[in-house]
C-alpha cells in the first residue's frame, strides 16, 4: 500500500552501493525506517541529497505489513530551511539534535503533538538571526516534556539539591552521585524554566553552556535506556570553545 507521509530525517546509513536506510520521524506513524535509492539526478523522484539531518520531507512510501523497511518512491521538501545549511553554528547544532533524536525517539506510534513541536522548533531555529547559541539546550529541556521525563520542580526553593536520578528537587542530600549541589541546582532549575520566548535572556558563557550540556546529557542517559554519549557533542564543544 502506498501512503503519503510527512517526516523529519533523523539519520541515514549506507545499505548497499545503490541504497541507503533513512530513519525518519513521521507525523502519521511515528519513527520508521525506509529504503532510499541513492541518486543525485535532478530528474529522479527520490534525490538522496534531500535526506540531510533534520530535513522535513513529504514523500510517498510503499508500506507492507510485517516489514521493518518500507521503500520511498517519491519525495519533496515539506519545509525548506534558509539558514541552517549555510551557518556553521546552526548546522553543527542541527547535527547534534538529529543525533539526540535518533536515540531519544525509539518508540513506534504517532504523536502529532510531538511532530508539531519538532516542526515548529526547527523552523523557529532556522528563522532566528541572533541569540541561537543556546537553542539546543532549551530544545533539550522542552523535549523532556514530550518524552514524559520532565523533572518535578514542585516545592523548589534556594538551597534544594537536584536529584538527577529521581528527576526532582529535594531538601535532602541524595545518597548517590547523580545530583547537583544547591548552587548548581539553582542555575539548572532556571534553565529548566526557560522557553523559546525567554531564551535570549540566558547569556551563557562557554563554561556554563558546557556544564548545562553535560548535565542534560547525563539526565537523558539516566532516564532513557541505552542512551549513549553523543559523538556530535564533541563538535559542539569545539565549536563554542
Amino acid at each position: 500500500m502506498i501512503e503519503k507521509l510527512e517526516g523529519i530525517v533523523l539519520r541515514t546509513l549506507k545499505y548497499s552501493d545503490g541504497l541507503m536506510i533513512a530513519d525518519i520521524y513521521t507525523a502519521q506513524r511515528g519513527r520508521m525506517s525506509f529504503l532510499v535509492p541513492v541518486s543525485h539526478s535532478k530528474r529522479s523522484k527520490v534525490r538522496s541529497v534531500l535526506f540531510q539531518p533534520l530535513s522535513m520531507l513529504s514523500f510517498n512510501a510503499t508500506i507492507k505489513a510485517g516489514r521493518n523497511l518500507s521503500r520511498i518512491n517519491e519525495v519533496q521538501p515539506f519545509s525548506m530551511y534558509s539558514s541552517i545549511p549555510n551557518n556553521v553554528v546552526k548546522s553543527s547544532i542541527a547535527l547534534y539534535l538529529a543525533e539526540l533524536l535518533t536515540f531519544a525517539l525509539r518508540e513506534d506510534g504517532n504523536d502529532e503533538s510531538l511532530f508539531t513541536f519538532l516542526d515548529r522548533s526547527f523552523m523557529l531555529f532556522d528563522n532566528l538571526e541572533q541569540g541561537y547559541a543556546d537553542f539546543h539546550l532549551v530544545f533539550m529541556v522542552q523535549l523532556l516534556r514530550f518524552l514524559g521525563i520532565y523533572p518535578n520542580l514542585d516545592g523548589y526553593f534556594p538551597g534544594c539539591y537536584f536529584d538527577l536520578s529521581q528527576g526532582c528537587v529535594t531538601r535532602e542530600h541524595p545518597q548517590h552521585p547523580n545530583f547537583l549541589l544547591p548552587a548548581d541546582a539553582a542555575s539548572f532549575v532556571e534553565l529548566l524554566r526557560t522557553g523559546y520566548d525567554s531564551m535570549h535572556q540566558l547569556s551563557l558563557n562557554r563554561k556554563l553552556r558546557g556544564d548545562y550540556l553535560a548535565t542534560l546529557s547525563q539526565y537523558y542517559s539516566l532516564h532513557i535506556p541505552e542512551f549513549p554519549e553523543l559523538k556530535s557533542a564533541a563538535v559542539l564543544r569545539e565549536l563554542f570553545d
